[in-house]
C-alpha cells in the first residue's frame, strides 16, 4: 500500500512539474499585446524576436498600428517541448484628424531646431534602457491615468496639422482640468521625466519591464523624478496644456519596444497572476 502511494504522488510530481498549460489575456489584434502566463515556460518568440520570460513564467508581445498578416508564437518549456500559435491579423482601418495649432508647433522655427535635437537624443537615450529589465512590473494590473474616462482623441488617426498631413496620432487624449491628478496605470520605473519639452512639455515615461513602456504628456507639474519606483495609481504630474497642445488634458501613450499600442486596447485588459507558492 505504501508503495502504490509513493509511485502516485510521484507521477503527481512528474504531472506537475510537466504542466504546459499557457492563459492569455488580451486580443491579438494590430495596436494590441498580448500577455502569456505558464508555470513551465523557459522560452519564448514573436516571429523571429525573442521575448523576456520573467521567474512566474509570464510575458507579453504586442503588435503595431500597422501589422497584418502572418505572426506566429512559438513558446518552449522547460521539458523542451515547444508549442506554436498562430495569429491572422487583419489591417485595422483609421481615420484622418485635422487639427489647427500654432504654427510654431507644425512647423518649427530654426531658433528651436537645436533644443528639439537635444530633446530627442534625451528621449532615445531614456528608451535604450527599455527592454533591459525581465521583471513583468505590469502584474499589477492597468488602470486609467486620470478619474474621468472620457476620450478626447482617439488612438491611431493620421494627423492633418494646419492643413499638412503628419504622423498619426500615437496615444489617446482624455479630458482633464488643469491640475487634475495624473496615476500610473501600473507599477514600473521612470525612465525620463522631462521639462518643458517643446512638443511633449512637462511629461513622464514609465518601463513597465518586458519593453512595455506608458507616456504621460502635457503636465502641468511633475511630482516624480528619473529612476523613482512607482506603483499603480500612484499620483506622478498635475494635468495640463504645456508642449504641443491646445488646451489642458492628458496624451497618454503606449509602446511594446517600437510598436505603437493603442491604450484603450491596454487599458481593457483583466487578467490574474498568481505569484508561485514559496
Amino acid at each position: 500500500m505504501l508503495n502504490k502511494l509513493i509511485i502516485l504522488l510521484n507521477l503527481i510530481i512528474v504531472i506537475s512539474v510537466c504542466a504546459q498549460d499557457i492563459k492569455f489575456y488580451g486580443e491579438a489584434k494590430p495596436a494590441s499585446i498580448v500577455i502569456g502566463s505558464g508555470k513551465n515556460v523557459s522560452k519564448a518568440w514573436l516571429d523571429t524576436k525573442a521575448l523576456q520570460i520573467d521567474k512566474n513564467g509570464v510575458f507579453v508581445f504586442g503588435f503595431d498600428h500597422d501589422a497584418k498578416g502572418v505572426h506566429k508564437l512559438k513558446v518552449q518549456f522547460k521539458n523542451k517541448k515547444v508549442e506554436t500559435y498562430r495569429y491572422d491579423l487583419e489591417a485595422r482601418e483609421y481615420e484622418k484628424q485635422r487639427i489647427h495649432l500654432n504654427k510654431k508647433y507644425v512647423n518649427p522655427p530654426r531658433k528651436e531646431l537645436k533644443r528639439i535635437n537635444r530633446e530627442t537624443k534625451l528621449m532615445s537615450a531614456a528608451r535604450t534602457k527599455v527592454g533591459k529589465d525581465i521583471n513583468a512590473y505590469f502584474l499589477s494590473g492597468f488602470r486609467y491615468p486620470v478619474d474621468s474616462v472620457e476620450v478626447r482623441e482617439v488612438f491611431g488617426d493620421r494627423r492633418i496639422l494646419n492643413g499638412q498631413p503628419r504622423n498619426i496620432h500615437n496615444g489617446v487624449d482624455f479630458t482633464a482640468k488643469e491640475g487634475d491628478s495624473i496615476r500610473t496605470v501600473a507599477d514600473g520605473i521612470i525612465r525620463i521625466a522631462g521639462n518643458n519639452f517643446f512638443y511633449n512639455g512637462n511629461f513622464i515615461m514609465i518601463d513597465h519591464g518586458q519593453g512595455l513602456t506608458t507616456v504621460y504628456l502635457h503636465m502641468s507639474k511633475l511630482i516624480s523624478s528619473d529612476g523613482e519606483k512607482v506603483k499603480k495609481g500612484q499620483v506622478i504630474g498635475l494635468a495640463g496644456g504645456t508642449g504641443r497642445a491646445t488646451g489642458p488634458h492628458l496624451h497618454f501613450g503606449v509602446q511594446w519596444y517600437k510598436n505603437r499600442i493603442d491604450p484603450l486596447n491596454l487599458l481593457s485588459i483583466k487578467f490574474e497572476i498568481e505569484e508561485p507558492m514559496m
